[in-house]
């Protein structure tokens, strides 16, 4: 993956009827108008069966549900030029469509659960599998998700190439809805070679702070206009990221960070983040 690779794709977002996708329309609409990309709607009926009598119920139910969502997106931006919307019914599974689909868009939005789903059911089986495998940035957005302002961007790193991406994600977005970013380094016991205890965690801080403003350095000149907070903890990732990000527009993650082994996709400290975080969460894929 190249830096420019994405940049001129469409927003795919992956619509079935459900609340949930229903505000992930309305967040990419938000985020088109942003980027002037198109935004490219699909529903997957995933039609199996040859009757007609059970064929057309479906596309009849996702040709609804898409027209719902583009009224959605129509009354989410308020711009000179309207944005471009194309719709599609596919027969297709919802995994292999927007797998599919996120060989050629700039980013894949879609809600934490889908139509099927249950309220206690926190992240539905497409949103896991595409935070997994997607090829192109993924957000996730509940839809409880309101936040839309001057709210700040929030993103972790732990010197992985994986953080580093995320950075520049987040750097990205930030510049282009002038709002600050927290840049969240959590220290934890667990990936210190010596426990660090309350007395010296002064010392590692102090270490922590240096390294953090080394690894922004390149970010920091290419994103001069974009203001910066810094937070070197002592906590576990995940709950420093969700701690920092409970006011927050927008949480960026790399999809795995260092502390994942050989072949992990998806590290626990972003599924832990996709989980339970309140606001919309992008996931930032692997480097091919």
């Amino acid at each position: 993956m190249t830096a420019s690779r994405f940049t001129d794709g469409p927003v795919v977002v992956g619509i079935d009827g459900s609340a949930t996708a229903r505000a992930a329309a309305r967040w990419a609409a938000r985020d088109a108008a942003l980027h002037r990309s198109e935004i490219e709607m699909i529903a997957s009926a995933n039609l199996s069966a040859d009757e007609p009598h059970v064929l057309d119920p479906l596309r009849d139910r996702f040709e609804r549900a898409l027209a719902e969502a583009r009224r959605v997106v129509e009354d989410s931006t308020d711009t000179p030029d309207p944005l471009k919307i194309t719709t599609q019914v596919v027969d297709s599974p919802p995994i292999a469509a927007l797998l599919d689909a996120s060989d050629r868009a700039r980013l894949v939005v879609v809600g934490n659960r889908g139509h099927m789903a249950g309220h206690r059911v926190v992240l539905g089986s497409v949103t896991i599998a595409l935070a997994e495998y997607c090829r192109c940035p993924l957000t996730v957005v509940r839809d409880t998700a309101a936040h839309w302002s001057q709210a700040n961007v929030v993103v972790g790193t732990d010197g992985s190439p994986g953080g580093r991406r995320a950075v520049s994600a987040a750097f990205a977005a930030a510049a282009l809805r002038s709002v600050p970013v927290t840049v969240v380094h959590a220290w934890c016991d667990a990936d210190m070679s010596v426990p660090c205890t309350v007395s010296d965690w002064p010392t590692h801080r102090s270490r922590a702070d240096a390294w953090l403003d080394d690894e922004l350095a390149e970010v920091r000149r290419r994103y001069p206009q974009v203001t910066i907070r810094c937070a070197v903890t002592r906590d576990r990732p995940a709950r420093a990221l969700l701690d920092h990000a409970q006011a927050a527009q927008l949480l960026v993650v790399g999809a795995c960070g260092r502390g994942g082994f050989a072949g992990m996709r998806l590290g626990s400290t972003s599924l832990s983040v996709l989980r339970s975080a309140r606001c919309p969460v992008m996931v930032v894929p692997h480097d091919r």
